[in-house]
């Protein structure tokens, strides 16, 4: 693999200590400054690994991106645009999954239509909690769909590891269920009640998260696919 990709994997493990102890110290201002680096160099590590396949670093750069919009959480036209943003990265990591698993087919129209269903499906029985929580609806169907989006990475990668991709595809697992954790800490944090070094516990699981899918998928390639 090339040197630069451990160059800048470092670089992403560097920026992640260093956001980290901020955030545990709640030195607020360096910390927002130094936030979307480490998801900037995370990506240009991917770039580097795998240039023909965008949809992981472009998932990589959308997580950036969601992470400057998220640097006001209070703010519900922010939140929005960072929910979306992750939305559409997920998304994108999840294609990569299925492509791997089988080896760019195309898949039998039914399968879009069951998990367009389960999403739905998803965002429609959490709707009224969704709702009560944020108070707004906008909000409230974008981030169902994002957190039913985000359960998929992890069904997707379990579905993977079954189909002989075990290796690597289960940092795709346990990435998705740190993310999770992240949203749910988040979502607690901003609508529920706040708590002390709130930034820290949702960073660390977030940026573990994002380094163990965007591996996962990388080593699959490099290694296993």
């Amino acid at each position: 693999m090339n040197i630069f990709v451990y160059i800048f994997f470092g670089l992403f493990v560097a920026v992640t200590i260093a956001e980290l102890i901020m955030a545990f110290n709640e030195l607020e201002k360096p910390r927002m400054i130094l936030k979307p680096f480490s998801m900037l160099f995370l990506a240009i590590a991917a770039i580097i690994a795998l240039p023909n396949h965008p949809l992981i670093y472009i998932g990589a750069f959308l997580g950036m991106i969601g992470d400057i919009f998220l640097l006001w959480p209070k703010n519900k036209k922010l939140f929005l645009a960072g929910a979306t943003s992750f939305l559409i990265g997920h998304t994108f990591y999840i294609s990569e999954i299925i492509h791997i698993m089988f080896q760019g087919q195309s898949l039998a129209w039914w399968f879009y239509v069951v998990v367009s269903f389960g999403v739905l499906l998803f965002v429609l029985a959490f709707y009224p909690m969704s709702k009560k929580l944020c108070g707004d609806r906008y909000l409230t169907l974008v981030g169902n769909t994002y957190i039913a989006v985000l359960i998929l990475v992890s069904i997707v990668s379990t579905i993977a590891c079954f189909k002989g991709f075990t290796n690597y595809m289960v940092l795709g697992i346990i990435g998705g269920i740190s993310f999770l954790a992240s949203d749910l800490i988040l979502i607690q944090a901003t609508f529920v009640k706040d708590f002390k070094r709130r930034d820290y516990y949702i960073m660390l699981f977030y940026l573990l998260g994002q380094a163990l899918i965007v591996s996962g998928l990388v080593l699959t390639y490099v290694f296993a696919a």
